[in-house]
């Protein structure tokens, strides 16, 4: 018998190491990272073919809301007032529209979390050809990681003059702050 250490654990893989698809590899150099034009563009992207989906819910459920205050109010001549009979808006008709504006809402930003946990691409990183990867492996980031990561990047990142997305000017991973607390890298594809 030895009275010797057992040998430390290997090293984790290196940055360069293949997707595991097969298809494609990212590498370690910072020329494979994806440039801040690039990821504002996807960005700006998906603030407007995400933003034109949220439009449907947002003004379905002010229609709810309104119609019924268009069809029974009537304004006063002279006056900025708007009288209208006892009950209208009704609580009903002013709770189905919130409702449906917040679930539509909602509906849509896990349309996007779920995108970018499962393939690492929305809409707009796909146009621009971008996706986020996890750095152990290369993997899209998942679910729950994507849900932190954009958590995080929504109320923090963008906080401090959205010091926390410029970071990535001047970092030498080209990591945002939320990058940097799920363990992500936003790649060329």
């Amino acid at each position: 018998m030895s009275d010797l250490p057992p040998p430390p654990p290997p090293p984790p893989p290196p940055l360069g190491g293949p997707y595991h698809s097969g298809q494609q590899s990212w590498t370690s150099d910072i020329e494979g990272r994806a440039g801040f034009g690039a990821r504002l563009g996807a960005y700006l992207l998906d603030v407007v073919l995400y933003g034109l989906v949220m439009l449907v819910p947002v003004v379905a459920g002010v229609l709810v809301i309104v119609v019924p205050v268009i069809n029974n109010c009537v304004s006063v001549i002279g006056s900025a007032d708007l009288v209208c009979p006892p009950g209208i808006p009704s609580g009903s008709s002013l709770a189905g529209g919130i409702a449906l504006i917040a679930l539509g809402v909602l509906a849509v930003m896990f349309i996007y979390v779920r995108a970018e946990g499962r393939t690492g691409q929305t809409w707009g990183r796909k146009i621009v050809g971008i996706k986020v990867v996890r750095i152990s492996d290369g993997l899209p980031p998942g679910f729950w990681r994507a849900l932190g990561r954009e958590l995080f990047g929504n109320i923090i990142s963008g906080q401090i003059f959205y010091l926390g997305y410029l970071w990535m000017i001047w970092d030498k991973d080209r990591q945002t702050w939320h990058d940097k607390v799920a363990g992500t890298i936003v790649v060329k594809v």
